[in-house]
């Protein structure tokens, strides 16, 4: 039977990668520290598989978008760096078996040919040398309500533990990018309010919070992690958890978390 061994969060700024970033990657310091503990945390489970959450891509209202194909490909051509690449194996066989699944039950999914999106492309970049065995199923997020995408993750849960092997949740996502008057999109209190309910309950393993969370917090935020670790929590499924946040800081007006859970 097929084993979720944990769900890991990491943040996806294009500016951490050095070549990119040109120094103001320093400005983040703690991320980069936090990041690098989540890769040694993924590196000694061993996974068969990263099964990546990203909240870009191919993104729609109503579905879920799963890449197929041997491989996939993906660069930073949009900021400027498209010698920045990544190619990475994708699990054909397991994503067979979801496609079937989700077909079989009508569940909104969707199956495509595609690119690596930055949102997959950054995290996967620094995992790259340590967990690079790896192959990918790559998921981008649908705008779903939560309790709805949560479902969806226990069923992909459900579908991958018929399966063998090791399977580690990469999710993608950063928190509010209105921290900060001359970040993104300005500043607005409920940002930040946004980022404190999260890590919290991120700390106490308190998924319902995530979920119950008022629209007035989240939609305001202008954020992009909400949706992937709702779907993320359920691909873990219910049951006794235990967390760490690794680092959270906002130095571009944007929220950034390093983050663990696993079920005990």
């Amino acid at each position: 039977m097929g084993q979720i061994q944990g769900m890991f969060i990491m943040p996806h700024p294009p500016i951490l990668i050095s070549e990119l970033g040109k120094g103001r990657e320093k400005e983040a310091q703690k991320t980069l520290q936090g990041m690098e503990g989540i890769i040694r945390k993924i590196k000694a489970i061993h996974p068969d598989t990263l099964v990546l959450i990203t909240p870009h891509g191919e993104v729609h209202q109503n579905h879920l978008t799963f890449l197929e194909g041997e491989t996939v490909t993906g660069n930073l051509a949009e900021f400027g760096y498209g010698n920045i690449a990544l190619t990475k194996k994708l699990d054909t066989v397991n994503i067979q078996y979801l496609k079937d699944g989700f077909k079989a039950e009508n569940l909104p999914g969707v199956f495509i040919e595609g690119s690596l999106d930055h949102g997959a492309l950054v995290p996967l970049y620094f995992l790259e040398k340590e967990v690079a065995e790896a192959k990918l199923i790559h998921i981008s997020i649908g705008m779903l309500e939560l309790n709805g995408l949560y479902d969806l993750g226990i069923r992909i849960k459900d579908l991958l533990e018929e399966r063998e092997g090791t399977f580690a949740v990469l999710v993608s996502g950063d928190l509010s990018h209105r921290l900060k008057e001359e970040g993104p999109y300005g500043y607005d209190q409920r940002g930040v309010d946004f980022d404190l309910r999260i890590v919290n309950a991120i700390k106490r393993c308190n998924v319902l919070d995530i979920m119950n969370m008022p629209k007035e917090i989240y939609g305001p935020a202008g954020e992009c992690g909400l949706r992937p670790i709702v779907l993320g929590f359920g691909m873990l499924g219910e049951g006794k958890m235990t967390s760490q946040v690794l680092s959270y800081e906002g130095p571009f007006g944007v929220g950034y978390m390093n983050a663990w859970v696993q079920k005990t």
